[in-house]
């Protein structure tokens, strides 16, 4: 007997596997789905930030108020 013979399984055997096979693949999709939800609601929040930032040059904003758009500190190079 072949290694081909011995890994046949009726048509009942490869319902159960393929299905179950699908079942795994259907829980990773709703894993990566969350995943992607979630950094997409980060690249949200810092696009937000972004925007919120004085344009590049403008000594209009306070450094108090840059920290407090971004959430950082100003670097002392900027503070001059």
């Amino acid at each position: 007997m072949t290694r081909d013979a011995d890994r046949r399984t009726g048509p009942a055997d490869a319902t159960v596997l393929l299905a179950a096979e699908a079942a795994v693949l259907e829980g990773r999709l709703e894993v990566l789905r969350e995943a992607i939800d979630e950094v997409d609601a980060q690249i949200q929040s810092v696009s937000e930030k972004i925007r919120r930032l004085p344009a590049a040059g403008s000594r209009e904003a306070s450094p108090a108020a840059e920290e407090s758009a971004t959430g950082l500190a100003p670097s002392p190079a900027r503070r001059s």
